[in-house]
């Protein structure tokens, strides 16, 4: 007997696991050229990476990290990238987990712009971010694609008010990128009010993640250990940005007209996503708690591009600017009444 043919209809498209499959494809296009155009993948290391295998090379060969080889990130950065190449070569595992990684990002996006705006804004949202995530470098190997995945889930989390998760998931963004501790900002105005009583597990639970990698560090290697990661992860950033470390890049601009050049040249490809998205909030206004909060997470860390005009960094704000961009279509008109939401 001749089967029913399976029906596409409207609801059977917009199902989570048809959104995440159109990623899945996409990314993986991209990391797969990247990929054969890279031969191994060796190839499409890049100088941030290049000293990120030469930390892990340094760990898996028994030196003492910080000591023997220094680089400043946090620990658990180069104890991840130490289990990547204890699998396989140095640089092999860079773009499959990068874009792995960027996949992950695109659906928690999903996932949060269909709450905020529905559906429609929800998708486009992720796409934008995985193919703008090619312009600003975002799959090759750098530790603000783990501070993203990390810090979109911290978001949800702290959305529905389980602020112990939360805060776990904002420490181990904190684990791969100092700057996600400005992330604390919105995540404690996303809990506000109603969820007052979230706020002291969340400072725990990041207080916890964020020096547990330290603490490792400490019983592996001993105190001398933990004093240069300390000071190469959060004491050494005077130097770091005045450029007087020896070995590692500095931007340092020698006029006004030079910084706003390099400024421009480094916005380029993000530039429409947030023209989209000050147009959205100008037009529309930011309605609900969850909005201001990805308003805020965009604020904070456009912060950082003031400091360091490297394409890379851009992909920390890439993900807000694409929520708020894809708000200007929204076609949910009132906020979500979902229970254990925050109050919008």
């Amino acid at each position: 007997m001749e089967g029913r043919p399976i029906a596409l209809n409207r609801d059977t498209l917009r199902h989570p696991a048809v959104v995440i499959g159109c990623y899945t494809l996409v990314a993986g296009c991209i990391g797969m050229t990247m990929a054969l155009l890279g031969g191994t993948g060796c190839e499409w290391i890049s100088y941030d990476a290049q000293r990120f295998h030469a930390m892990a090379e340094a760990i898996l060969a028994g030196l003492t990290p910080y000591i023997a080889y220094s680089d400043p990130k946090p620990p658990l950065l180069f104890f991840t990238v130490a289990a990547m190449d204890a699998l396989a070569p140095a640089g092999t595992l860079d773009v499959p987990l990068m874009t792995g990684l960027n996949i992950g990002a695109a659906t928690l996006l999903f996932f949060i712009g269909r709450e905020v705006y529905g559906w429609i804004s929800g998708v486009t949202a992720g796409l934008i971010y995985l193919v703008a995530a090619v312009f600003v470098e975002g799959y090759f190997l750098f530790s603000e694609q783990f501070c993203v995945f990390f810090l979109l889930g911290a978001y949800i989390a702290a959305r529905d008010g389980q602020g112990a998760a939360a805060g776990l998931l904002a420490g181990l963004a904190m684990g791969f990128k100092q700057y996600a501790v400005l992330g604390v900002i919105p995540l404690i105005y996303l809990m506000g009010k109603r969820d007052a009583k979230a706020v002291w597990p969340f400072f725990a639970t990041f207080a916890a993640m964020a020096a547990i990698p330290f603490l490792l560090l400490f019983a592996i290697y001993g105190p001398e250990a933990l004093e240069a990661a300390l000071l190469w992860t959060f004491g050494i950033a005077p130097l770091y940005l005045s450029g007087g470390v020896a070995d590692l890049p500095a931007y340092q601009p020698t006029n006004l007209l030079s910084f706003a050049a390099n400024l421009l040249l480094s916005v380029m490809f993000v530039l429409p996503v947030g023209v989209f998205a000050v147009a959205n909030i100008a037009q529309r206004g930011l309605k609900t708690r969850q909005e201001q909060a990805i308003a805020l997470f965009s604020a904070v860390f456009f912060l950082t591009i003031f400091i360091r005009q490297y394409l890379h960094y851009w992909i920390l704000v890439l993900p807000f600017l694409s929520l708020l961009a894809c708000g200007a279509f929204a076609d949910r008109k009132e906020p979500s009444t979902a229970a254990g939401h925050c109050e919008r």
